[in-house]
């Protein structure tokens, strides 16, 4: 017997209990004063049926009716609890009869389907249905209510406004007491946030694995690309000695221009599908602008016009030069995703210098420098929600379709400014495009933008024993042939143990060291560290496919006689530092 039995039962002996009391004072009473010999039957039974009332009916009040009167009102208000609980839950809540009929929905059911509670009840949930489960879905799901009482599990839904979503549903059959199914109760999720979340963070891990590949690639296209540049610069010698046609001439000098073209392209994928250390110095915005353009062009449709407009003022920031090209980059990728389904689609890209107190966002910005740079990129697409503009920024928020975008271009591209000292403000008017306006304080320069000159050979003045460390034979030979063009004895070496031993086979003749540093067996930095222990001045150069290895470069380059250079290279790049290195020693 439950608590709620007991207490009923209680409350009826308590009634028998005061009405029999009452009846016994009532009988003692008529004996004692005698007032029913006068009286008739029936008056007896009408003068005991008031005197029974009037001795009964505090007690009754007070044992039997309060309490129960009380029990009463904290079932109603635990009730009213309940159904305020149930109202106000954060999860959605459907109830119906066993046929299906709805009887009950909460608010958050119609925050999630877009259904008021009017249109709800009485109506079937198959109108939420997608049309994503086929038939077979929905009779193992009621087969499993039928048969164990419960359904787990997830499918896609309908909303009222036609937007399909994913959501999280658990359907308990409650029974009746005589066990068939009195009502159905269903609690279910909306998975729409969790679902765009649980994809960004898995397109994020698909760019940490294509930055693990792109790592490993890179190695060993670079060393393709300085093989075959390092050999367009042995033929180009050689077909100058021999007066070949100057059409050859610049033929091989196109072959190294695109070789270098092809691995700042690499450089390019490193940058931005993995994570790497960056160190900021002075760059001409205007140039990392032209570039940034130019990698995004990359995959921008050949429909979408990109407007080009640089000012020719000279403008250069303190920046990572990389870093602001990713920022550039994310903000033209999602201007070209924004016109794709538009009938005009252009780009226009517009930078220029502008005084501070002459900025129209001067009010909203934290540049109190005196000058600053203004990169706008506008796009005429399809235009942002004004309720979504304060969210745009936010990691993982965005308006694209599943699996069209992470969420994380725009939000890096904030950081990436703001880490710069800088700002980005975005306006957009529905329908017609949108702009984002980017302020970046310059540095002050009297000196106008010109490209840099190119890297001369320094005069040779001594010519040495160099030994040459790599195990990709193709440019291991290629830079033996260059090493050779310029007058050295070259030795080669096929990995860092085979290095090591013909460092000591040739000890006193050696005077450099050209090694690459990814080699099996054993790498170039501790091979080299290997040969400082009887030469600690040894000159080095070291050669690389990745991007900027510091960290296994560290412990051998805070000195002055080693140096790092990344395949490919230009031979004016690997005289210079040989003979800088010769010169110093010789």
């Amino acid at each position: 017997m439950d608590q709620k039995n007991f207490f009923y039962l209680h409350c009826v002996l308590r009634l028998a209990i005061i009405i029999l009391v009452a009846e016994i004072l009532a009988m003692l009473l008529f004996d004692i004063t005698g007032i029913t010999a006068s009286l008739s039957q029936l008056a007896e039974a009408v003068l005991d049926g008031v005197l029974l009332v009037v001795l009964s009916a505090y007690p009754l009040y007070l044992f039997v009716y309060k309490p129960i009167l009380k029990s009463f009102k904290r079932d109603q208000q635990q009730i009213e609890m309940l159904a305020e609980a149930l109202q106000g839950a954060g999860e959605s809540v459907i109830i119906t009869r066993p046929n299906g009929e709805i009887i009950y929905v909460n608010q958050a059911f119609s925050d999630v389907t877009g259904y008021s509670q009017q249109e709800a009840i009485g109506n079937n949930p198959n109108m939420l249905q997608s049309g994503k489960q086929d038939r077979h879905f929905y009779e193992r799901m009621w087969a499993s209510i039928n048969n164990k009482g419960q359904w787990k599990g997830e499918l896609w839904n309908r909303r009222k406004n036609g937007e399909l979503y994913p959501e999280a549903l658990d359907v308990r059959s409650i029974p009746g007491e005589d066990g068939s199914t009195k009502f159905l109760v269903g609690v279910f999720s909306d998975l729409t946030e969790q679902k765009r979340v649980e994809n960004a963070l898995l397109q994020t891990q698909k760019l940490e694995a294509v930055g693990t590949l792109v790592g490993g690639v890179a190695h060993n296209f670079n060393n393709l690309l300085a093989a075959i540049s390092g050999k367009a610069y042995v033929a180009q010698v050689k077909a100058k000695k021999a007066s070949a046609p100057e059409a050859v001439i610049e033929n091989l000098d196109d072959i190294q221009t695109l070789s270098f073209d092809a691995s700042h392209l690499v450089k390019q994928l490193l940058a931005f599908a993995r994570e790497s250390q960056h160190d900021k110095e002075k760059v001409s915005l205007t140039r990392a602008v032209r570039e940034a353009v130019t990698t995004a062009q990359i995959g921008i449709p050949e429909d979408v016009e990109v407007k080009l407009d640089l000012s020719s003022e000279p403008m250069t920031i303190w920046a990572d030069q990389t870093h602001i090209k990713q920022a550039i980059i994310n903000l033209i990728n999602n201007a070209r995703d924004a016109v794709k389904n538009c009938p005009t689609k252009a780009i226009h890209v517009r930078l220029y210098p502008t005084a501070s107190e002459n900025c129209g966002n001067s009010n909203a910005c934290h540049i109190h420098c005196k000058n600053v740079a203004t990169l706008e990129i506008k796009d005429t697409g399809t235009g942002i929600n004004s309720s979504d503009l304060d969210k745009i920024f936010e990691p993982f928020f965005t308006t694209k379709e599943v699996g069209q975008g992470t969420g994380l271009g725009l939000s890096t591209a904030h950081g990436i400014i703001t880490s710069h000292n800088g700002s980005i403000h975005v306006s957009s008017t529905f329908s017609r495009g949108t702009s984002f306006k980017i302020c970046l304080p310059l540095v002050e320069s009297n000196k106008t933008e010109q490209s840099p000159p190119p890297i001369k050979p320094v005069p040779l003045r001594h010519s040495g024993t160099i030994l040459v460390a790599d195990d990709a034979m193709e440019v291991r030979k290629t830079v033996a042939s260059v090493l050779a063009s310029f007058g050295h004895n070259v030795i080669q070496a096929n990995d860092g143990i085979d290095a090591i031993e013909k460092f000591y086979a040739h000890q006193h003749e050696i005077s450099l060291v050209i090694s690459d540093i990814v080699m099996p067996r054993m790498d170039g930095v501790d091979s080299v560290l290997e040969m400082r222990k009887s030469y600690p001045e040894l000159p080095v150069i070291f050669m690389t496919g990745y991007d900027a290895p510091k960290e296994k470069t560290r412990k051998v380059l805070d000195n002055e006689t080693s140096m790092l250079l990344n395949k490919p290279f230009k031979t004016d790049e690997l005289s210079k530092l040989v003979n800088k290195l010769i010169n110093k020693n010789g």
